[in-house]
C-alpha cells in the first residue's frame, strides 16, 4: 500500500547563490608637478578620483575631514581630487590623454592668497581670458573691467585679484540677473543708503568698481583712502575688522560661505593665470 507520509517527488536542490557584481570604473592618468604618477586614479560620475596615499605624499592629512568625499574601491582609499583645491591643489583635467594634472608648486604665497590689502597677481590679458571664458558676452558689455580692477585696487593698496573674483561672484560673471542691473555700474551687491532695494547706482564702471574697492579697504584696513569717498557706506564699517576673505562671511553677504566662494572663484583665476 502507498504510503501517505512519504513525498513521492524529491526536494529540488537549492539554486547557488548569485556572484555579487562590484561597479567598475574607468581609469585616468595622474600627472603631479609634470610627472605622471605611478598609480591610476578613475572616474566616477564624471569627477576624477586620485588614491589618498598620493595626497599623503602632498603633505596633506585629509583622513579626518569630515567634507571630504571618501570611497573604497578594489582595497584602496580614494578621494575626490577636486577638492584639493580647498588646500591650494591646482587641478585641472586634459582631455585628450585622460589625465588629471595636480600642481603643488605654487608660484605665490599661500598665506597671501586670502589677505584683501595687498598686491594683485594677474595680468589685464589673464583677467580679460577668465572672464570670456565664463561670459564672452559680459567682457563685450563691460570691455575695460580688467583694467579698472588693476587701476582702482593699485591705487588703495587691495588686491584686484580678490575684488574682481567678487565681482564674478556678485554679479554672476557680469550676467546679472538679481535686482542690480547692468546699468547701475555696481558689481559687488554694494547697498545704498537710503535703503533703495536696488542698491547702489553709479555714474561710470569706474566709480562702481572704485567703490568696490573703498568698501573692500573699508572693512580690511584702517588706512586712509587715497581718492575721493564714493562708497555710500564707506563710514557706517567698522575699519579693518575684516582684513581676510573669509570674514567677509556675514557681513558684506549674510551668506555664512560668502568668502568661501570668493575664494574658489579665485582659486579658479589663478589656475587659469597659471599661478597655482
Amino acid at each position: 500500500a502507498w504510503n501517505r507520509g512519504v513525498n513521492p517527488s524529491p526536494s529540488p536542490a537549492p539554486s547557488p547563490s548569485p556572484t555579487p557584481s562590484f561597479p567598475t570604473y574607468p581609469p585616468i592618468n595622474i600627472n603631479i608637478n609634470g610627472q605622471i604618477h605611478g598609480e591610476e586614479g578613475m572616474i566616477i560620475n564624471g569627477n576624477s578620483y586620485i588614491p589618498i596615499d598620493l595626497v599623503d605624499q602632498l603633505g596633506l592629512d585629509l583622513t579626518q575631514d569630515p567634507d571630504v568625499r571618501r570611497i573604497n574601491y578594489r582595497n584602496v582609499v580614494y578621494i575626490k581630487a577636486i577638492e584639493l583645491r580647498d588646500y591650494n591643489i591646482s587641478v585641472s583635467w586634459e582631455n585628450a590623454t585622460r589625465t588629471v594634472v595636480l600642481r603643488s608648486i605654487l608660484k605665490l604665497c599661500p598665506g597671501e592668497l586670502d589677505r584683501i590689502m595687498g598686491h594683485g597677481k594677474t595680468t589685464e590679458v589673464q583677467l580679460m581670458m577668465f572672464l570670456k571664458a565664463n561670459d564672452e558676452q559680459g567682457l563685450q558689455e563691460f570691455p575695460d573691467l580688467p583694467r579698472l580692477y588693476r587701476e582702482e585696487g593699485s591705487i588703495e593698496g587691495v588686491n584686484y585679484d580678490i575684488a574682481f573674483a567678487q565681482m564674478c561672484l556678485e554679479t554672476g560673471f557680469l550676467r546679472f540677473g538679481g535686482e542690480i542691473q547692468p546699468n547701475q555700474n555696481n558689481f559687488a551687491g554694494l547697498g545704498d543708503v537710503g535703503g533703495d532695494a536696488a542698491g547702489a547706482s553709479f555714474p561710470s564702471a569706474r566709480i562702481g568698481v572704485r567703490a568696490q574697492i573703498q568698501q573692500l579697504k573699508a572693512y580690511a584696513s584702517t588706512e586712509p583712502l587715497v581718492q575721493e569717498l564714493v562708497a555710500p557706506r564707506f563710514r557706517f564699517i567698522t575699519r579693518g575688522i575684516a582684513p581676510l576673505i573669509g570674514q567677509l562671511s556675514g557681513r558684506w553677504s549674510a551668506d555664512p560661505q560668502y568668502g568661501q566662494r570668493i575664494l574658489a572663484i579665485l582659486r579658479r583665476l589663478y589656475e587659469s593665470a597659471g599661478l597655482i
